[in-house]
């Protein structure tokens, strides 16, 4: 039984040789992708931290998918690497994290194992995706768990000014913007190894992005999302803030200039009502995000009536 399977490494040589073939992991692609990333296991608490929370429904992916057409973007998901081989290996039906379960089970080998080798091929497919981006990209990476597969990896090969260039693909073109954002703010953060501080920068920017969009297409649908993402990023700032002093007060590090950008995102975090100040319990977030929401629907309905009502015309002197 266990033959007929194949191994991780020899799903990468299928990575690779599609690769080889496009010339980039990333086609087709056309200067805009959409990354995301799952939550980190706080966020969500099997549902406990989160009321209502779901996590096959309410996760990043899930979220990318709504969020990347309107965008105008790409998924990992829609590449040639993903679609012949990392969705549907060797032509079997199984993503790759269900084929290398359902083999390594075949052949007696733990369940963790097989996710850790599934993590691998997905985090070299990952790895030359990013490499090979250029133009815009945006995100549903907010809660990101620092040990997949964006933070460990996709993350610091953005942070790569272009000069060092990860897996060696030709490339031309490079990332410019981020969440409206320029790229050259993460790499600056990223060469005085301030990563905490750079993926905040990603996520404050992620969530004003959304802000922005829906009032721009009066979406109610977007809106929702950015209040999941708020409260996704109120809980992640619980867990990290440590980390990120750290950073701050690294040894051989200028921090007057980190400072002020952390203070700078504090004061924007706090005119949102968005700063740690704010998480509370989840009933308490609960009841905010639904406040805000039904302030936005109302926002929108006076919007929508301003415009309809007839302005009185003026009589001529």
């Amino acid at each position: 039984m266990a033959a007929k399977w194949l191994t991780p490494d020899e799903i990468i040589d299928l990575v690779m040789a599609v690769i080889l073939k496009d010339h980039t992991a990333a086609c087709p692609y056309f200067g805009h992708a959409h990354l995301y990333t799952g939550p980190r296991y706080e966020i969500h608490e099997d549902g406990g931290n989160i009321l209502h929370y779901d996590l096959d429904r309410d996760n990043n992916h899930e979220r990318a998918k709504f969020l990347a057409p309107i965008f105008g973007a790409k998924l990992i998901d829609e590449m040639n690497i993903s679609t012949l081989v990392l969705y549907n290996v060797v032509g079997s039906g199984y993503n790759v994290y269900d084929y290398i379960l359902k083999s390594f089970d075949d052949q007696n080998k733990p369940p963790r194992a097989a996710v850790d080798e599934a993590n691998r091929v997905m985090r070299h497919a990952s790895l030359y995706f990013v490499d090979s981006l250029y133009g815009e990209v945006t995100t549903s990476v907010i809660g990101a768990g620092r040990n997949r597969i964006f933070f460990d990896t996709e993350f610091p090969c953005m942070g790569q000014e272009t000069v060092d260039l990860i897996t060696g693909l030709a490339k031309s073109r490079d990332i410019e913007i981020v969440n409206d954002g320029p790229i050259l703010d993460i790499r600056k953060l990223f060469r005085q190894r301030a990563i905490e501080l750079a993926y905040r920068v990603v996520c404050v920017n992620e969530q004003d992005k959304l802000y922005r969009t829906a009032w721009d297409l009066a979406s109610t649908e977007i809106m929702r999302h950015c209040l999941d993402v708020e409260e996704f990023y109120m809980i992640d700032r619980q867990q990290m803030w440590k980390a990120a002093t750290k950073e701050l007060f690294a040894p051989n590090v200028d921090a007057s200039e980190l400072i002020k950008l952390d203070r700078k995102l504090d004061m924007l975090d706090r005119d949102k009502k968005r700063s740690m100040d704010y998480c509370g319990t989840p009933t308490e977030r609960l009841n905010r995000k639904e406040v805000k929401l039904l302030c936005f629907v109302s926002g929108i309905a006076a919007h929508r009536a301003s415009l309809a009502t007839p302005k009185p015309i003026r009589s001529s002197p």
